[in-house]
C-alpha cells in the first residue's frame, strides 16, 4: 500500500494504523468535540459541515453560478470490491484494487473527476433539513482524482461527498428491500471496533437514492477531524428505507452512544440546487423569451409585406 494510500486512510477513514497493523482504540470521539485535533475543528471556519439545510434558503441555480457542468454522471458503482471496517467511529466499506476501476463522479457542481474511496454511515443523520433529521445517513467519500491526497485535503474542491438520507418504516417494497439486504448481510459481522471483511462485492446503486437528479449542495468540509473545508457536499433529497428491525442492528454496533457530528453555525454557506427539467427557465425569463418571438414574428411579417409591395409596385 502506498504512503499515500495509508495517508488517505488516516485523513478520510477515521482511524489510525500502527506499524504492526493491529487496531488501535481512537484519538477522538463524538462526546468531546472541543478536543478534536484541529483548528477548525476547536474553532470553527467558513465553511464547516454539517449545516441545517433550510428550503427557503436554498438557492435555485438558474444562472449555473454553482451548478455549472450538466448532469451528475455516476460511472462504477454497480459491481465495487470493497473491505469492511467497524473503525470505533461507524462502520465503513472501503474501495480495493487499482485506482483504475474504482468507482467515479462527475458533473453537477464538479469541474473534476472524484474517485470514490469509502462509504460509512451517520445515525442520526448528520444534515438536517429544516431542522430535522433523518435516522440515517450514508456518506460516499470521493477524492479528486487529477491531486495527490494531501493537495485534495487542501483544495476548496478536494473532495465531493455524496450523502443518502436513510428513512425507517416497517414494512418494505422489493425494491427497497434490494437496498437493505445489500449491506445489511455485513454488518453483523462488523458489530464491535476493529472487526474486519475483505472481498466484498457491492452494489452501490442499491445504495443510492432513487432520484439522482434532485439534491442539495455546496461547499463545506469533513465531519470529522481536522474538519478541513474541502469537500464540495451533493446531499440527495430523496431517501432510500430500511426496516425498522435492520435499523435497530445498527444500534449494535459498538462506536460509542452515538456518532454525528453536531450541526455547525451557517457562515459562508450558500446551498444550491439543481432547476428541475420542466421548469429550467424561471418564469419571468420566459414571458420575455415569448414576447420576444412575438415580435421578431410581427416585424418578420411586415418585412415580408412591404418586400411584396415593393416588387408589385
Amino acid at each position: 500500500m502506498s504512503v499515500c494510500r495509508l495517508q488517505l486512510i488516516a485523513s478520510l477513514m477515521f482511524f489510525e494504523l500502527v506499524s504492526s497493523n493491529l487496531y488501535k482504540e481512537p484519538l477522538w470521539n463524538y462526546d468531546d468535540e472541543t478536543n478534536w485535533p484541529g483548528l477548525n475543528c476547536k474553532e470553527g471556519g467558513k465553511r464547516q459541515s454539517p449545516i441545517d439545510i433550510r428550503t427557503t434558503d436554498v438557492i435555485k441555480d438558474y444562472t449555473k453560478k454553482f451548478i455549472k457542468y450538466g448532469s451528475l454522471k455516476l460511472n462504477g458503482y454497480h459491481r465495487v470490491l470493497v473491505s469492511g471496517i467497524n473503525n470505533g467511529h461507524t462502520v465503513q466499506f472501503s474501495t480495493e484494487g487499482e485506482e483504475a476501476i474504482h468507482p467515479t463522479v462527475t458533473g453537477g457542481p464538479l469541474e473534476h473527476r472524484y474517485r470514490l474511496e469509502q462509504l460509512h454511515f451517520h445515525w442520526l443523520s448528520e444534515h438536517s433539513v429544516n431542522g430535522n433529521k433523518y435516522p440515517m445517513e450514508i456518506h460516499f467519500v470521493h477524492v479528486r482524482a487529477d491531486l495527490a491526497v494531501g493537495d485534495a485535503l487542501g483544495s476548496k474542491d478536494g473532495l465531493a461527498i455524496l450523502s443518502v438520507f436513510c428513512n425507517v418504516q416497517a414494512e418494505l417494497d422489493d425494491r427497497q428491500e434490494e437496498a437493505s439486504a445489500e449491506i445489511m448481510q455485513y454488518i453483523p459481522k462488523l458489530l464491535d471496533t476493529g472487526d474486519r471483511i475483505s472481498g466484498v462485492l457491492l452494489d452501490m446503486t442499491k445504495l443510492m437514492s432513487p432520484n439522482l437528479g434532485s439534491y442539495y449542495t455546496y461547499a463545506g468540509s469533513l465531519t470529522s477531524p481536522e474538519c478541513n473545508e474541502a469537500v464540495i457536499w451533493i446531499i440527495f433529497d430523496t431517501p432510500i428505507y430500511f426496516s425498522d428491525s435492520d435499523y435497530r442492528k445498527f444500534g449494535k454496533v459498538g462506536v460509542g452512544r452515538h456518532n454525528f457530528r453536531s450541526l455547525q453555525r451557517l457562515n459562508h454557506h450558500l446551498v444550491f440546487q439543481p432547476v428541475d427539467s420542466h421548469i429550467n427557465t424561471p418564469q419571468i425569463v420566459r414571458i420575455f423569451d415569448e414576447a420576444f418571438k412575438m415580435f421578431a414574428e410581427f416585424f418578420r411579417n411586415i418585412n415580408a409585406f412591404m418586400s411584396n409591395g415593393l416588387r408589385t409596385s
